[in-house]
Formats: C-alpha cells, sequence, structure tokens
C-alpha cells in the first residue's frame, strides 16, 4: 500500500515570514504537533516541532549546567515567550526534513520515522507539502489491517 492511502491532506502550514505568535496559535489549534514551513511558490523548507519550540526558550547555558536552574527568575520563560513574540519562523524552524512522497510505500515512511526517531512526516509532491503521515496514523492503519484477518 502507499503513502496517499493513509496520509491526511490537511497539514499544518506556515510561511518563513510568520513569527513565534503566530505558530504558537497554529499549534494550539492542530492535529498533529508539527507545523511545515513553506517558502516561495509554497515550496517545503523545514519544519517546526514542540523541540524547536522549546529549544528557542531554553537559554543555551542551560545545556552545559543545569544546575544554573536554582538561580533563573521565577517567571524566565513567559518574559522570553513575550520576547520571542516577533521571532521569524526561520529563526526557530529545523532546516533538514524528511519526506516521503505519496507514491512511496507505507514502510518507507515507517522506517523513515524509526529510524530518525521522528514523529510526523510530510508527504510531498513537486517539493510542495500535500499531506502528513504519522506515527499514529500508522497505527491505526496497522489496526486496520489486523481488524480485517
Amino acid at each position: 500500500m502507499k503513502v496517499k492511502n493513509i496520509m491526511d491532506t490537511s497539514p499544518n502550514l506556515i510561511r518563513t515570514s510568520d513569527t513565534f505568535e503566530s505558530l504558537i496559535k497554529i499549534l494550539d489549534e492542530v492535529k498533529y504537533n508539527v507545523v511545515f514551513v513553506v517558502g516561495q511558490e509554497d515550496r517545503l523548507v523545514g519544519i517546526v516541532t514542540e523541540g524547536d519550540i522549546i529549544k528557542v526558550l531554553i537559554p543555551k547555558y542551560i545545556t552545559v549546567d543545569t544546575s544554573l536552574i536554582s538561580v533563573m527568575d521565577v517567571n524566565y520563560l513567559e518574559k522570553k515567550c513575550v520576547e520571542c513574540k516577533n521571532l521569524p519562523i526561520n529563526e526557530i524552524m529545523s532546516r533538514t526534513t524528511f519526506t516521503v512522497t505519496e507514491e512511496d510505500p507505507i514502510i518507507k515512511a515507517a522506517a523513515l520515522m524509526f529510524i530518525n526517531k521522528i514523529h510526523t512526516l510530510p508527504v510531498t509532491k513537486n517539493n510542495k507539502v500535500v499531506g502528513v503521515v504519522s506515527r499514529l496514523t500508522l497505527i491505526k492503519h496497522i489496526t486496520k489491517v489486523l481488524a480485517e484477518q
């Protein structure tokens, strides 16, 4: 079976010119915890996950010494959110992303997710996002396959 048989055809998209604030509004209403970033001509240029958002909000020195968390202002996160409000998406997104096409076999999507430890993949056609496939999508497909036996 092919990816087109199980993909969701309504992926969450955001433009490189959008901001952190608009991203958060989109993520608050989405089905998947990922937004695909498109540039000119709606071509896929990156991806933003929950991890990318948290990375923007956590100071770099914490990754070196977590004991420094104890000396941080108790309202640091809230202040940082406001500070990042107008941060452009292209400063938040991950530029490398794995993709599958509608014609790829489902096993390719499953393997890419497993090997690269990712939960969601954009489905592309001519480098434009036309769908999304997730681990949850795969589990639902497996459930359907077993129910038919």
